[in-house]
């Protein structure tokens, strides 16, 4: 959510939690309507936390009684999130978000819910919401100056102080803000006018100099001069090598191959990938993925272009630092992006060089470029843009230097680690993985629940953490807390951090230990570091294998019940996952043995349980199969024992995967699947109508393209037996594509006539899943897009209108709502436009 000045030292602390609490009750109750069985516990959490606010003594359970009806609120019927009750429950919250004194926010006070709807209706009040969000006094632009425009003056915002935010965040604060159950595509495209508009206003009674401090930004223009394009076509971007190679101890080095025995090691900064380019006594500067920064490092870029340093590509990393000290990674995205911190000090500290003078380097051995960087260009360095040193950058032959040199640097506050690189690597174009560079963290990233929550005087939070949930011979060993009905082991506390969440959400931190403490484990120096798309947090064992006392050797017995799953990466070598699994899931237990990829297995958890998941998923179709054979050949109805009896005796493997070879497992597992028609209380047979889709089967998948067309918009083509459907998506900048994919924003669509592609922006696989009329569902997988696609009717100002947006939960629908409309051109809704008349 974009941050703000919006809270004024009066009323700030009341007007934050209602705005937190609605936001935080907003998007309970809305993933709960949408999926009341993935996130109704969400919901009944979210609805018990408003019944104790409620009955608290304070200002804010005074503030939520002149909104709330008790009745309600204590109503049975609100746990049920598509109940009327929980709809009212919803619109009492959005109603005090809205109407609160508490808010210090003037269009919400005067237009409610119709903030949006105002702003794109009426281009003077828009221009009113634009000084209001740029400003950060409380005085409006005066009254003459609108009448010069014949414009009504500004009664809305006066007094008010404002928001203080960039420029380009502006309409990304609207939709956040006020977008709720209204119509947002336009908020962008309206956006530019009501800016001319203002700056029209503005100037009428401040100079050119006030308007450029205003905006404080260099906006970006559609008529850029073919110079500017030019010169943008000549950049020869280089996608920065990144470590192929990841050790967690320093004899791990042993265990590759293929090196020299001479090395350079090097500090890994805790900050952004950067890339600089001087050509012609003009500097520019990149992000890692060529979004450019030049206008954000304007300091640094003084110094690049000093006449001492010559045309160069230089792999650096930039930090942001509040005096002497540098802060973290996220501290300098924030600040990179919106501007957050006004007093701190942006810093580029250079590692490596790709090109110098106009020769190309990347050939070159690694021992040319350090020397260049070392000899020739270090001498000009300074705080600002600094080139490496002995101090972060040693050259080692020995794993004994390497260990001691790599301590040393880690020593440093800007390290997270250090990146131990062969002398006589090269820079491999177009590749981003280097075989030559190995990445040694100091510490180590752990997914932790937070079974507590505290907040500080200085509006900082501080969690206690564990892991789990714990097992039943786990919880009668250890002290564990109960959340939610499960059991977890608290294992320290993440301290002083900006975000905030629930208690019961899923942080991610880093860690500098993990220890043994009794009979428990505890994690030192744990700091937040990100909220993880994951849904559940460590377990138990491995804080083991990261303890000291647990990580040389695992203390379980493979036993019979057992099983071990060879998993590799192409890199590390191989390793056995130590697991036990049934139709309901699976525990992991560890790895056998201490090699390394069974540590970056350990680190990359979450993919290899994704592969698991869909190795369990293969044995559960296999089982329907055979299963469906069986009562089909029997052809009547048949006793549930003797089908478990035949798959006991005909699928053994089968049957002690998936139901630990207990019956009364089966008995849950076969009435969980329609595919089956239980008869009787004790008998089932065939279910002829149901066809089973096997899970790896391509005969529900195709392949998909998306472009961006000539027109901007977005193409996604889908190719199923043999035939391309086209989907148009309406969007208006780069931007709305990570909305797309990376928020679950949601966008006009329609179904296209004629393919316009302009470039390629992914493709991949694409599976079918529930096809009805004025609804498609898609999962797609794909070079960068992995996710479920919904394309939906709905009405949008009286008139239905297709719109698309990606889901939370990445299970497909219940295939019985599926009516085999596949072929979008056969929907009865095909000739719907994307633009409202």
């Amino acid at each position: 959510m974009v941050e703000s000045g919006v809270f004024g030292k009066k009323t700030g602390a009341m007007a934050k939690r209602v705005l937190d609490f609605y936001e935080d009750m907003r998007y309970k109750y809305l993933s709960a309507l949408e999926d009341p069985k993935e996130y109704g516990n969400e919901w009944k959490a979210a609805v018990k936390r408003i019944r104790t606010d409620f009955d608290s003594l304070g200002d804010f359970s005074a503030e939520l009684k002149k909104y709330l009806d008790e009745d309600n609120v204590f109503n049975d019927e609100v746990n049920n999130p598509q109940s009327n009750a929980a709809e009212k429950l919803y619109n009492s919250v959005k109603k005090m978000r809205f109407k609160s004194d508490e808010m210090n926010d003037p269009f919400a006070k005067q237009m409610g819910d119709k903030v949006v709807e105002t702003l794109i209706k009426t281009p003077s009040i828009y221009a009113m919401f634009l000084h209001y969000a740029l400003r950060a006094h409380t005085h409006s632009i005066k009254e003459k100056s609108w009448k010069a425009h014949d414009l009504k003056p500004d009664e809305i915002t006066q007094g008010a102080k404002g928001l203080d935010l960039k420029l380009d965040d502006i309409p990304l604060y609207i939709i956040e803000h006020y977008g709720d159950n209204a119509d947002t595509t336009r908020v962008k495209s309206k956006f530019k006018g009501a800016l001319n508009l203002l700056e029209q206003v503005f100037l009428e009674s401040n100079d050119s100099d006030k308007w450029d401090e205003l905006i404080d930004v260099q906006i970006k223009k559609d008529d850029k001069d073919e110079d500017e394009k030019e010169e943008k076509s000549e950049i020869n971007f280089i996608v920065p090598n990144k470590p192929m190679y990841r050790i967690f101890e320093i004899d791990d080095i042993k265990e590759l191959k293929g090196f020299s025995g001479e090395y350079l090691v090097q500090e890994k900064f805790d900050g952004i990938r950067i890339q600089i380019h001087k050509s012609d006594n003009k500097a520019k500067i990149y992000t890692y993925n060529e979004k450019d920064i030049t206008d954000k490092c304007k300091d640094i870029v003084e110094k690049v272009e000093q006449k001492r340093f010559g045309d160069m590509i230089l792999d650096a990393e930039l930090i942001l630092y509040d005096g002497d000290e540098p802060l973290h990674r996220a501290d300098t995205i924030a600040h990179l992006f919106k501007g957050k911190y006004k007093d701190a000090t942006l810093k580029a500290r250079v590692f490596d060089i790709m090109n110098h003078d106009g020769k190309d380097l990347a050939d070159s051995p690694l021992r040319e470029r350090i020397n260049i960087l070392f000899y020739q260009l270090s001498p000009g360095s300074s705080d600002l843009f600094n080139f490496p040193s002995k101090k972060n950058s040693r050259i080692a032959d020995s794993i004994k230097d390497i260990e001691k040199y790599g301590k040393d640097i880690m020593s440093s506050k800007t390290a997270e680690g250090v990146v131990i690189k062969d002398i006589e690597s090269t820079y491999y174009l177009g590749n981003k993985k280097n075989p030559k560079w190995i990445k040694w963290k100091k510490f180590v990233d752990l997914d932790v629940i937070v079974l507590d929550k505290k907040k500080t005087k200085s509006n900082l939070y501080s969690y206690t953490v564990g892991v789990g949930p714990l097992d039943g011979e786990q919880s009668r060993e250890h002290n564990g807390t109960e959340f939610e009905g499960k059991t977890y082991l608290p294992v320290g506390k993440a301290l002083n951090t900006k975000q905030s969440v629930s208690i019961g959400s899923i942080i991610r931190v880093k860690v500098d230990e993990v220890r043994r403490k009794g009979t428990g484990y505890s994690l030192y120096s744990a700091k937040v570091i990100e909220i993880p798309e994951v849904e559940s947090p460590e377990k138990l064992i491995t804080l083991e294998l990261l303890s000291k006392e647990g990580r040389k050797s695992l203390k379980y017995d493979v036993q019979d019940a057992l099983l071990k799953y060879t998993i590799t990466d192409g890199i590390h070598g191989k390793a056995d996952i130590i697991m036990k699994s049934d139709y309901e899931g699976f525990t992991i237990y560890g790895f056998e043995g201490d090699e390394l990829m069974q540590k970056n297995a350990l680190a990359d958890m979450d993919m290899w349980k994704e592969q698991i998941t869909e190795m369990i998923k293969s044995y559960t179709s296999d089982s329907r199969v055979a299963i469906k054979n069986f009562l089909h050949k029997e052809g009547k109805p048949t006793e549930v024992k003797d089908i478990f009896e035949f798959m006991v005796k005909n699928e053994p493997e089968l049957t002690e995967k998936l139901w630990d070879g207990l019956f009364t497992k089966f008995s849950k597992w076969i009435d969980d699947y329609d595919d089956f028609i239980q008869v009787s209380p004790t008998t089932y047979i065939d279910n002829d109508l149901k066809v089973i889709k096997d899970e790896e089967s391509t005969g529900d998948s195709g392949s998909y393209r998306m472009y961006v067309r000539k027109d901007n918009n977005i193409e996604f083509i889908i190719n199923y037996k043999d035939k391309d459907m086209i989907w148009i998506i309406d969007i208006e900048d780069a931007e709305d594509i990570y909305n797309l994919f990376g928020k679950a924003g949601k966008f006009p669509a329609q179904v296209g006539k004629k393919s316009q592609p302009d470039k390629l922006l992914d493709k991949g696989e694409v599976i079918l899943g529930v096809q009805k009329h004025g609804y498609h569902e898609y999962k797609i997988n794909g070079n960068k897009f992995k996710t479920r696609l919904h394309f939906r009717v709905v009405p949008i100002k009286d008139e239905d209108k297709w719109i698309v947006w990606t889901g939370f939960k990445q299970t497909m629908l219940d295939s019985k709502e599926d009516e085999g409309i596949w072929d979008i051109a056969n929907d009865r809704h095909k000739k719907l436009a994307m633009q409202i008349a």
